[in-house]
């Protein structure tokens, strides 16, 4: 077996590959991590504004009036989104109050404008908005705050012109 033997040149380019990491592969490295802490950031402020509204319409299905369903949604999304980490200035919270009856439903959305300062801990300019919506069921069989009866929603009709009985759970029998 033979050999080539080495010249200067092979010898002056020894370790150039650690160079070539050092200079062009570990900053690119670092980038891509900013970049996943970044998405990270981003969708754990999107949950939180999700569990939010999710949490502030199932305050309002469960509430005996309209005014105090919205309300109480307002001050329940308030309150959570305080307790995160994200700064939320201005947000808003719409509760959709519409449908509000026995077997209805009732909606809330609330978005959420964050600095990306805030968001990021990196000190960037400018702002994102983050939505969250949920729709949480009003229930059937709710006892009415005035005259402590229960309140039922009518049973719907079958194409056959039988009526529909509900069961306990929600689920409509024919």
């Amino acid at each position: 077996m033979t050999t080539r033997p080495r010249s200067s040149r092979d010898q002056a380019e020894r370790g150039s590959v650690a160079v070539d990491l050092a200079v062009g592969y570990v900053p690119i490295m670092v980038l891509v991590a900013l970049v996943v802490v970044v998405c990270v950031r981003y969708a754990s402020a999107a949950i939180d504004v999700n569990a939010a509204a999710a949490a502030a319409a199932r305050q309002a299905s469960i509430a005996r009036t309209a005014g105090g369903a919205s309300s109480s949604a307002r001050d329940l999304a308030a309150t959570m989104l305080a307790d995160r980490q994200i700064t939320c200035r201005p947000r808003t919270v719409v509760v959709d109050l519409a449908s509000m009856r026995p077997g209805g439903t009732v909606s809330v959305t609330v978005r959420c404008t964050v600095k990306l300062s805030d968001l990021y801990g990196l000190g960037l300019p400018g702002t994102v908005t983050i939505t969250g919506s949920s729709v949480q069921p009003v229930d059937t069989y709710r006892a009415d705050s005035r005259s402590g009866t229960f309140a039922t929603a009518r049973p719907s009709r079958a194409n056959t012109g039988s009526p529909a009985r509900a069961r306990a759970d929600g689920e409509v029998l024919q």
